[in-house]
């Protein structure tokens, strides 16, 4: 008996109760009520374990479940990433073009602001007529291309090795078109651009770049790059016949500043200060060209000019000539100044005006004799 309850207790407990339905449990042997109590635990304790199996299965159905989902999301996102990608460059170059069209319009409205300037200067006469208004695009392209250069590991670009291949090739590429293009022809000529250098610029990529986020960081430094504009601006200039101010001599450039001021300058009528004009002028540039335009300000409005030049002076017609008189100078003080005015019919005036400006009275009537001034 006790071998058949060890071999009882050590297999899987029956299903079946071992005292009948409605039996008298008081009724029952000890013996009988102790094993229906271990076949009853042993049932209870099946069932828990095939619960927390149920349980843990149901977390990892639901677990795998998750994740399924997150790789059908993937899967459609990356069976979509092409056209995304499409659309997301299509964006950019849109973006690029909208920058240049803004160049555009802004090259319009400067242009139509200075109009009526372009046409006075067209009108005029003598160096008036050699000036020009031009407006035009700038382009640092040797900043851009080392920009790109400082990105890349030049000893292993491809077709953009060594320094200065990259200036070399955006030169040919797309100087021209940055100064001159249109909105939708500069994209174009990037793109290609782009296009044409793309295994280079990859090629170029530094060893020191040597994970996935750094490629990232380092593609994205690429792109904005290539796509930046502040190498590019819009300037406007004044030409004289043909050559840009800041590149004319000093005394050409005087003299051009001067004359563009006196011919934009019809308008106002308040008093016009000028200090030493004839400072690095030739005397024919003098009298050809300043001493015309000051004889027509003056009928409208009063000039004051600080000069040395005799030409001036006289060809002017000067309605009043102030000289200055440096008093003796002092070691601790400033020197006394006291000035003489009066007109060039004056001859205490007309003195000064020798003494000071031609070094005597005889060079002074020379001077007068051959600029046909009568001085009588």
């Amino acid at each position: 008996a006790p071998d058949h309850e060890e071999k009882q207790e050590n297999s899987s407990p029956s299903q079946t109760s071992l005292i009948p339905k409605g039996e008298d449990l008081s009724a029952q042997p000890l013996r009988v009520l102790e094993q229906e109590e271990r076949r009853l635990r042993a049932l209870m304790g099946i069932d828990k374990e095939r619960q927390l199996a149920h349980q843990k299965l149901s977390t990892r159905i639901k677990s795998n479940e998750s994740k399924l989902s997150k790789v059908d999301a993937q899967i459609k996102l990356g069976e979509k990433s092409g056209e995304e990608i499409s659309k997301l460059i299509e964006l950019r170059n849109d973006c690029y073009k909208s920058i240049f069209e803004a160049v555009e319009s802004e090259e319009a409205v400067l242009k139509s602001l200075y109009e009526p300037l372009s046409q006075q200067l067209a009108r005029a006469d003598g160096a008036l007529s050699k000036m020009e208004f031009s407006i035009k695009r700038t382009v640092d392209i040797e900043a851009w291309a080392q920009q790109g250069e400082d990105l890349l590991d030049l000893r292993k670009a491809g077709d953009l090795r060594g320094h200065g291949t990259l200036l070399k090739v955006a030169n040919e590429l797309m100087s021209d078109t940055w100064l001159s293009g249109t909105a939708s022809e500069i994209s174009d000529a990037l793109e290609s651009f782009r296009e044409e250098n793309r295994e280079s610029l990859l090629a170029g990529r530094p060893d020191s770049i040597d994970d996935a986020k750094k490629r990232r960081a380092w593609a994205q430094d690429i792109l904005s790059w290539l796509y930046s504009t502040d190498h590019i601006r819009l300037s406007y200039q004044i030409r004289y016949e043909g050559v840009e101010l800041e590149t004319l001599s000093p005394g050409t450039r005087g003299i051009v500043l001067l004359l563009l001021y006196l011919a934009i300058d019809t308008e106002d009528n308040r008093p016009l200060l000028i200090d030493q004009p004839e400072e690095n002028l030739d005397p024919q540039s003098i009298f050809g060209e300043l001493v015309g335009l000051f004889r027509a300000a003056k009928q409208r409005r009063q000039i004051i000019i600080v000069t040395h030049n005799a030409n001036l002076i006289v060809n002017t017609d000067a309605d009043q000539v102030i000289v200055a008189h440096c008093g003796e100078l002092k070691a601790d003080s400033l020197p006394s100044i006291n000035y003489t005015s009066g007109s060039l019919e004056d001859p205490d005036i007309r003195q000064h005006v020798c003494d000071i400006l031609e070094g005597g009275e005889d060079a002074f009537r020379e001077r007068a004799k051959r600029l046909r001034v009568d001085l009588t």
